[in-house]
């Protein structure tokens, strides 16, 4: 064994360990405008299908749907004739605005519009509008005769309302009533009565409303009446009681000489507050002038100050203040501070000092009294004021606020029934609503809704057969182009056309037509291999597959013929498949000798082989019939190496058919005895999750595979597949 070889840990009944096995692979191909088109191609026949049940569907709507005539009728929801009855006094009725004129759509729909047309039209009788169930219970004697006529009219209006259409125009205030029927003078009819109907509905309702809002006026005037009364005696008892004028402008005299007093009288109070700080913050020293200040603007008071500052001994104490302590410094400054003349003078400026601070805080007192004088007044005020506005000016407001405010109510509401009573006896009644086109009986039928059932039948089964094609497709999940298969595996693959048996044998196929597709695609995979060479004696090629019945046998075979044909090189081909033996059954299908006996003497390699009459090809068969318990382990055996190093020295190719790698465990066991690996994939037939799960079993099979073979494919698919990517070859073939 070349130094290639890796050697394969083995657990009971020859399984790989878990360690070898790579991460399955769950990529899906790429899916573009080709894609779509060839599976719209090859699952040409349900859309086919859906498109022919969609076109039945739609003849069997238009037998069994029989087309109605249509009829409308049209309403005016008029707002120019309340706007001017509003805008000129006549009535005070409010315009309908976007919201309410919307409304009436449901309005027109109800049971109150409605009912009114079944019972004049006597549709509860009519075949088309009474269902069985009803025309049943009319007849049932068991059933009472109100509940049989309730239930009659209920099937008819459901019925009624399943053929009308209303809706809003292109203007907003156009509101359009269609009724289906299969008689054109019946939808006439019933389009007529529905907007009849409505038009007394609303004439009804506003007389009912009209009606009722007086009846509830007149009990609302009443009661406002008596309590105008009521109110108005409260009033004038209360300024009886009160010794108030009949009109109250004395007592709003008075009030407003109050407010007046009790501002000055807060003016005047800061005014003192000011003037006593003022003195409290001024020096010893300033307080003369600070008086005198104040009595310069403060005209009122002038008089009084400057009595109070001539007449007192302060200006005269201060002046002998001034000449003790000049006395005191100079006998202080002779004599000493303890002389007898010194201590006297001292007492005697001490004297004048309390005279000069008594003097001073009576003229701090006297600002003190008036500030508190101010005050008492101010406080005095508030407390009248505040008495005579709670005990007198609040009550007698309020009494008047409630008066007049029942007056004004009830004047309000005295001249709304007026205009009610007016509106009323007015002999041209305020229309919300006209007919402005009535309806007649149509000339054909309205087949648009059968034309729409058949299209959405026809298109609907389209889709189901497209939706089917792309579901089968996306279930069957195979391989249909070698560009998908490379996507997915991220190997080189090649694609080989179906070849048909016919009389060859399956080894002649390329040398039957060496220039077709099919000699031209094993060329290629020939040219992949012999991309790198074995490093000693000849090369041996696997062909595996996933699964079973994949044409790796006639890949083998033809592989096999086009090397030794081709290039002349030695090549063996070994049927290793022990359990099925294709390979052995249509080239050696009589031979009596062939691998297990050369797995016993591998030096008698010659004498086993059969080589092929025509292709000259040399070929060893399974020449054993019977299954054998321990095929799998033979393969991986020693006997298997020294086999195919005695092969290696005689041929330059050696081609081996394996068993599938998804069925057995052989390919897992002579894997590492193989150069490289061919692995042949069926085209439309095999699953991408298989070949993943194969090529993902070990790493060594993974490594080794040189090339993947996309075989069986359509020969007119595989043409356009070359068209698509601009190959132009059609004159370097002939199949």
């Amino acid at each position: 064994m070349d130094t290639r070889t890796n050697q394969l840990v083995i657990q009971e009944y020859g399984q790989p360990l878990a360690e070898d096995y790579g991460p399955p692979a769950a990529a899906r191909p790429t899916f573009g405008l080709w894609d779509i088109i060839d599976v719209l191609r090859r699952e040409w026949r349900l859309p086919v299908i859906g498109l022919l049940i969609g076109l039945a569907a739609a003849v069997a709507s238009v037998v069994v749907m029989k087309a109605p005539y249509k009829s409308s009728a049209r309403i005016l929801i008029d707002r120019s004739l309340n706007r001017y009855l509003q805008t000129n006094k006549i009535v005070d009725q409010p315009t309908m605005d976007e919201v309410e004129v919307g409304s009436q759509l449901y309005v027109l729909s109800s049971d109150r519009v409605m009912l009114p047309v079944i019972r004049s039209l006597n549709l509860t009788s009519d075949s088309e509008f009474a269902g069985r169930s009803a025309l049943a219970s009319a007849t049932d004697g068991s059933a009472s005769t109100a509940a049989a006529t309730a239930a009659a009219e209920r099937a008819a209006l459901e019925a009624l309302l399943k053929r009308v259409t209303i809706a809003r125009e292109d203007v907003a205030n156009v509101i359009n009533v269609t009724v289906e029927s299969q008689s054109a003078e019946k939808a006439a009819k019933i389009a007529n009565g529905i907007v009849d109907s409505y038009l007394a509905s609303l004439q009804d309702t506003k007389l009912r409303s009209t009606q009722k809002v007086s009846g509830w006026l007149q009990e609302r005037l009443i009661e406002l009446k008596k309590q105008v009364a009521d109110a108005d005696k409260a009033l004038q008892d209360f300024k009886t009681a009160n010794n108030l004028s009949s009109t109250g402008a004395q007592d709003t005299e008075l009030l407003a000489s109050l407010n007046t007093q009790l501002m000055n009288a807060k003016f005047a109070a800061v005014e003192a507050k000011e003037r006593l700080d003022r003195i409290k913050r001024t020096e010893a020293n300033g307080i003369p002038s600070a008086v005198s200040t104040d009595a310069l603007f403060n005209d009122k008071r002038a008089a009084v100050i400057n009595f109070a500052l001539n007449n007192s001994e302060l200006a005269r104490l201060r002046t002998q203040k001034r000449d003790l302590a000049s006395r005191l410094a100079e006998m202080e400054a002779r004599v000493g501070r303890k002389h007898a003349a010194v201590v006297k003078l001292r007492a005697q400026l001490n004297s004048i000092d309390a005279a000069i601070r008594s003097d001073e805080g009576r003229i701090t007192d006297s600002y003190a009294s008036e500030y508190e004088v101010a005050k008492a007044r101010q406080t005095e005020l508030e407390d009248t004021a505040a008495k005579l506005s709670a005990e007198t000016g609040s009550r007698l407001r309020e009494l008047e606020s409630a008066a007049e405010a029942l007056r004004n109510l009830y004047s309000g509401f005295l001249q709304k029934h007026k205009e009610i009573e007016a509106a009323q006896a007015e002999t041209l009644p305020a229309q919300s609503a006209q007919i402005i086109t009535r309806a007649v009986p149509p000339l054909t039928k309205s087949s648009k809704k059968t034309l729409i059932v058949a299209a959405g039948s026809i298109f609907l089964g389209l889709f189901l057969g497209i939706g089917s094609a792309f579901g089968r497709e996306w279930m069957a999940d195979v391989f249909r182009t070698p560009k998908a298969v490379e996507q997915v595996t991220e190997t080189r693959c090649i694609g080989l056309p179906f070849v048909y048996a016919g009389q060859l044998p399956i080894e002649e196929h390329v040398l039957a037509a060496p220039f077709s597709r099919f000699a031209e695609g094993l060329r290629n995979v020939k040219a992949m291999l012999d991309r790198s060479s074995a490093s000693t004696g000849g090369k041996v090629i696997g062909v595996v597959s996933a699964v079973s019945k994949e044409g790796k046998t006639v890949v083998a075979a033809n592989l096999a013929a086009l090397i030794l044909s081709s290039s002349g090189s030695r090549t063996l081909l070994i049927d290793a498949d022990l359990h099925l033996r294709n390979l052995t059954t249509a080239l050696s299908p009589d031979a009596k000798v062939g691998l297990f006996d050369a797995l016993e003497d591998p030096s008698r390699l010659d004498e086993f082989v059969c080589k092929r009459p025509h292709s000259g090809l040399d070929v060893l068969p399974n020449a054993c019939t019977v299954r054998i318990p321990n095929a799998a382990e033979l393969l991986g055996s020693q006997e298997m190496e020294n086999l195919l190093a005695v092969a290696r020295k005689s041929y330059d190719y050696i081609v081996v058919e394996v068993a599938p790698i998804m069925s057995v465990v052989d390919a897992r066991l002579i894997e590492r005895f193989i150069d490289e690996f061919v692995f042949v994939v069926e085209c439309g037939q095999t699953k991408r999750t298989s070949v993943l799960e194969a090529l993902s079993v070990t790493q060594l099979i993974r490594e080794r595979v040189s090339t993947i073979v996309l075989n069986q494919i359509d020969p007119l698919e595989l043409r356009t597949i070359e068209a698509r990517n601009g190959v132009r070859s059609e004159g370097y073939y002939r199949e």
